[in-house]
């Protein structure tokens, strides 16, 4: 004679996905959200300037020179943010200007990492004096 414990079967919840879960307690920062959103925007405005610009950002026209945003006298909807001294558009030279300083902000980015993998390295391989030259190096760096 055998004693058996029927025991009922325990629905097992999965942990969340590791992307859900970031995203839930992301979405609940509502700063957070708002800074993805801009940068989102920035994004897209950089990606698309071409198309979304209404004038070519170099093009200069002595008619409009120093023309208004269209929320002041003077102003219209043509050039929404106005133009420069020379008749150029403010709104599609700062689309454009986007791209550059995008490239620009992904360029150092990149550099900075490479430089830093390359010294952390060194530091780590060679250790000793290497290892305190290059932390104090960086110590100095960090404090300007």
């Amino acid at each position: 004679m055998s004693t058996e414990t029927l025991q009922a079967p325990v629905a097992s919840v999965a942990p969340p996905h590791p992307a859900r879960e970031f995203w839930t307690y992301f979405s609940a920062n509502r700063g957070a959200v708002a800074g993805l959103v801009v940068i989102a925007l920035v994004l897209f405005c950089a990606l698309f300037a071409p198309w979304i610009a209404p004038h070519d950002p170099n093009l200069t026209n002595n008619a409009v020179f120093l023309k208004p945003p269209f929320w002041q006298e003077g102003g219209s909807l043509s050039y929404p943010l106005g133009t420069d001294a020379i008749g150029r558009d403010i709104l599609s030279r700062l689309l454009y200007g986007a791209r550059l300083s995008l490239v620009i902000g992904i360029a150092v980015v990149a550099i900075a990492i490479v430089v830093g993998i390359v010294l952390g390295l060194i530091a780590g391989f060679f250790k000793g004096i290497a290892d305190i030259a290059i932390m104090r190096l960086m110590d100095i760096l960090m404090t300007m």
